[in-house]
């Protein structure tokens, strides 16, 4: 008997779930309605995702495009310090010239001034020597 008991609960139970697993036409119709709103929310994040990659990319672009307007800078701002390193070097030098050779002109100037002098001045004294008489 508690054989029998225990297959007729079996059996029981077994229907049990049968039915319960079987949905109504109206809980299959809610179901595939949730479904099919899941698949529209992830198309719709699909084409957003899709559209965020697209504006990354165009953002990505526009950021390899500055780099390389920023690296063009750079490399010319590079050459101009190296020219005016080499213009000042250049400047330096004449400055240095220009220096040299004023004080050559001044040295020739003093010499021919002290030079002159002597001269002017002894001809002077011999001129005195003599007053009525000019040369």
């Amino acid at each position: 008997m508690l054989k029998t008991a225990g297959r007729t609960t079996a059996v029981l139970m077994a229907g049990a779930l049968a039915l319960g697993g079987c949905a109504t036409v109206d809980s299959v119709k809610r179901a595939q309605a949730a479904a099919d709103q899941a698949m529209a929310a992830a198309q719709a994040g699909q084409a957003a995702a899709a559209r965020a990659q697209t504006s990354a990319d165009a953002a990505a672009a526009a950021a390899a495009r500055a780099q390389s307007s920023a690296d063009s800078a750079n490399s010319a701002a590079q050459a101009a310090t190296t020219q005016a390193q080499g213009v000042s070097t250049q400047v330096t030098d004449l400055s240095t010239r220009v220096d040299r050779l004023e004080a050559q002109r001044r040295a020739a100037a003093t010499h021919h001034r002290r030079h002159h002098r002597r001269h002017h001045h002894a001809a002077g004294a011999a001129a005195s020597a003599h007053p009525g008489e000019r040369g």
